[in-house]
């Protein structure tokens, strides 16, 4: 009996995305294996942070990196950094920012809309004061004062809508010399985006999941970028008592990491894109029969990256929200399908299938679920 069984739960075919909610991402056997190896011994926690960063950040063509307990600590504790630009004192005091001279970090008012998911608030947890501004440049450049730490951009198809070009806000950024920090938690691949961002178009930092497309631990976050930020954020976390603490990483969670980012930069990107395109390959001649569905297929994923998936609309009355029900809760093992929950009128019959996390024994009971469900 496996311990999912013994704890009385059922287990879950993942053909959604890498979602928190489901457990994020299907770890190698070398990223396993790493973990149960990191796991027999001790180390000392701080050399091995520092070990397997400068490695981390060879391999992905960036000045530094800094692993903490998720990419939502990575937020919290960039903009603790920020803010108090490398005062021990100030460090101790967080998340009590009053003190700091520079306490304030912009964000654009457009992706802290109600419908985008509120990973911006973890940026007030450090302490800082979160100004909202216009999507235009100008608001950029009169919202700088001397207060200003840092700036924070959500990349992604639907929180880029309506803003100015990124190199732009950089540029702007730069000109009043305040760092600008991406967050990019579910954007990869390609891979090309671990140093697109930071080397080629200059910014300060960016932020990546380690349990998404990176396919490490769930409890793992990346920040790359530069080396002052990422000194700033090890004085602020595990093993020092200070408001890092709670965003602790252990030593099988470092070496794990480290193996997934090697493994994801040493990837053929086509050879992987193509394995996913098969899997879909199959679902799609498998339920291109049934009644009441029309298929396509889109090679970018929901945010943008560059994956894969199947587009099933339900033309038969039935929504997106029915058929994961019915495969949640009907099924077993369960199917967990994506679709979107906030849609306008008309379109909230999409499902959508992303191959990523799923392998070939798992192709033939979603098609079989998937009928049973047109069937219904």
């Amino acid at each position: 009996m496996g311990i999912y069984q013994e704890l009385g739960l059922k287990t879950i075919i993942n053909a959604s995305d890498t979602y928190t909610r489901i457990g994020g991402s299907r770890m190698s056997d070398g990223v396993l294996a790493a973990m149960c190896e990191a796991g027999q011994s001790f180390v000392d926690l701080v050399e091995l942070a520092q070990k397997a960063c400068q490695a981390i950040a060879r391999m992905t063509q960036n000045e530094s990196a800094f692993i903490s307990s998720g990419a939502g600590a990575c937020l919290v504790l960039t903009a603790a950094a920020l803010i108090t630009r490398g005062d021990p004192y100030l460090e101790r005091e967080l998340p009590d920012a009053s003190r700091c001279a520079k306490n304030e970090i912009i964000i654009f008012a457009a992706q802290t809309a109600e419908s985008m998911p509120g990973y911006w608030q973890l940026l007030g947890k450090s302490g800082a004061s979160l100004v909202k501004i216009k999507s235009s440049l100008k608001s950029l450049r009169d919202a700088i004062t001397g207060k200003t730490a840092g700036i924070y951009y959500f990349l992604g198809d639907r929180y880029e809508t309506g803003l100015p070009p990124l190199p732009d806000i950089i540029r702007a950024a730069h000109e009043r010399e305040v760092p600008l920090i991406i967050d990019a938690a579910a954007q990869l691949p390609p891979k090309s985006n671990l140093w697109h961002y930071t080397r080629d178009l200059g910014a300060d930092g960016i932020i990546f999941s380690g349990g998404k497309y990176l396919m490490g631990p769930q409890s793992t976050g990346l920040f790359l970028g530069k080396e002052e930020i990422a000194r700033r954020c090890y004085a602020l976390s595990n093993p020092n008592i200070i408001i890092g603490r709670p965003y602790k990483v252990g030593k099988e969670e470092y070496a794990a990491i480290y193996t997934a980012v090697k493994e994801f930069v040493a990837a053929d990107e086509d050879q992987v894109r193509s394995c996913q395109n098969k899997h879909l390959d199959v679902i799609e001649q498998g339920i291109g029969q049934c009644p009441g569905i029309v298929i396509s297929r889109v090679q970018h994923g929901r945010v943008g990256q560059d994956a894969p998936m199947l587009v099933i609309d339900l033309t038969n009355g039935k929504t997106a929200r029915d058929c994961a029900d019915f495969l949640s809760r009907q099924c077993d093992p369960a199917i967990d399908i994506g679709y979107e929950k906030d849609v306008q009128p008309g379109q909230e019959n999409r499902v959508l299938i992303n191959s990523i996390n799923l392998r070939e024994n798992e192709l033939y009971p979603i098609i079989r679920s998937l009928k049973r469900f047109c069937e219904l």
